[in-house]
């Protein structure tokens, strides 16, 4: 059977999918619109997107018909069985059609739909079309459903262990990159940034570094100073040094973005995929993940420090609590696992 996955494949949680994927029996054809063009395109058609629609249809238009083309010509080339989508990927609705008259279509939405900040106007109306939506937040799940949007199922992706995974790092590394908490994401011009570094100056005294790519984490940097020093720029897409510097810690602060009401964060999971704690803000779905089990989510900030400095004094604890949680990933959400789930549903 063959897959086309139309997804960003230079994020590493993508290959977590794929990997879901080929090990259920696809052959995985990747398609990442952003491949398409140069560099200079992209950054040019990023640049203006918050322009009035008028304004931005003369070359969105264009860039948009050439994306659809290229999926109609990958999908006639391999004529796959299954088409499976992350969040939009700028697909069209009569493209969608088609491809349903010959194969089954799947989303995993990796943003709220109803949040997302995009200038496709079919984000939402697509999905009523899905054969099968996998959402990591409950919450979207139940709005959705509410909507009217049929086949949508709460789940998520464990780690891709070929690409987050406990290893032997180098003295030369281990000096260079050891820290206590180590945090790795992005930066928000928005309040989302703010908001995240309010969380990572819960460490501030302690042994932080916040690996942040993308601008905009100076400004935010500026209210709080104590960070100062803290905060390294980093490309968030470089999974090799992601899994390094994680190897090269102990605990790893994971924030409930806005945007996430009940979900995980896909953060979370990577920190236990390389055998480090993650120390999360709380989150409904979280706790469901692992109920049963005696996990640390800070429910209040007020209360994060003390947390923090707890689980960094009881090695013995956290390492086992690391391990309870490996344990519960592996058994209930390895991808291939998550891939057969959907299987059943569809194929069946």
């Amino acid at each position: 059977m063959k897959c086309l996955l139309l997804a960003p494949m230079r994020y590493p949680f993508v290959r977590a999918i794929q990997a879901g994927l080929e090990g259920s029996g696809f052959e995985v054809i990747g398609a990442d619109f952003a491949e398409f063009f140069s560099r200079r395109t992209n950054n040019f058609v990023n640049k203006f997107a918050s322009l009035p629609k008028r304004v931005k249809d003369h070359w969105e238009r264009p860039y948009t018909k050439k994306v659809n083309e290229e999926y109609r010509r990958l999908f006639a080339e391999h004529r796959p069985e299954l088409v499976f989508i992350y969040n939009n990927q700028l697909i069209e609705p009569e493209v969608l059609a088609e491809f349903r008259r010959k194969a089954k279509v799947a989303f995993m939405l990796g943003d709220n739909p109803l949040y997302t900040r995009t200038s496709n106007l079919h984000n939402l109306h697509i999905l009523f079309e899905a054969d099968y939506i996998i959402s990591p937040d409950s919450m979207w799940r139940d709005q959705l459903t509410r909507m009217g949007v049929k086949n949508i199922h709460f789940d998520c992706f464990g780690y891709h262990s070929g690409i987050y995974h406990p290893m032997e790092v180098s003295a030369e590394d281990l000096e260079k990159y050891r820290s206590d908490f180590i945090y790795v994401g992005s930066a928000n011009k928005s309040n989302w940034g703010y908001k995240r570094t309010l969380f990572l100056n819960l460490f501030r005294d302690m042994d932080l570094r916040a690996y942040i790519s993308g601008k905009g984490a100076e400004r935010w940097v500026d209210f709080f100073p104590e960070l100062q020093g803290k905060v390294l720029e980093h490309n968030r897409f470089d999974a090799g040094f992601n899994n390094l510097v994680y190897n090269c810690s102990k605990i790893a602060p994971v924030e409930q973005v806005p945007s996430l009401f009940h979900g995980i964060h896909v953060r979370a999971i990577d920190a236990l995929g390389a055998g480090i704690l993650p120390l999360c803000e709380y989150s409904k779905d979280l706790a469901c993940l692992f109920d049963g089990l005696e996990v640390p989510m800070i429910g209040d900030y007020e209360e994060g420090r003390e947390m923090a400095r707890y689980w960094l004094e009881h090695e013995q604890e956290r390492q086992e609590c690391v391990a309870r949680m490996r344990k519960r990933i592996e058994e209930n959400y390895e991808p291939t696992m998550v891939v057969g789930r959907m299987m059943e549903y569809v194929f069946n």
